[in-house]
């Protein structure tokens, strides 16, 4: 009889901008999306795999050259190979 709201009688009920209120909803919704896009934009363009990686290739190439597994001249050609830009 009143059409799509069957037990309101015409009313959209409380969650539709009853109480004065419901303009709250859309607004926290909106907040949350957009706080969690930046946060995972943020925690996605704060990687630098490459950097980390040639890091951490460099250490290693360090580590063992300090405990002697590999000489001088072997650590200075890997050391330029990794440090060479792609």
């Amino acid at each position: 009889m009143y059409g799509p709201y069957w037990n309101y009688g015409g009313w959209a009920g409380p969650w539709h901008m009853g109480f004065g209120f419901g303009w709250i909803f859309p607004l926290l919704m909106m907040a949350l999306v957009i706080g969690g896009c930046a946060f995972f934009f943020l925690r996605i363009a704060g990687r630098s795999p490459s950097k980390g990686d040639v890091t951490s290739a460099l250490d290693i190439l360090a580590e063992r050259f300090a405990k002697g597994e590999i000489g001088k001249d072997e650590f200075e050609e890997k050391r330029t190979i990794l440090l060479r830009k792609p």
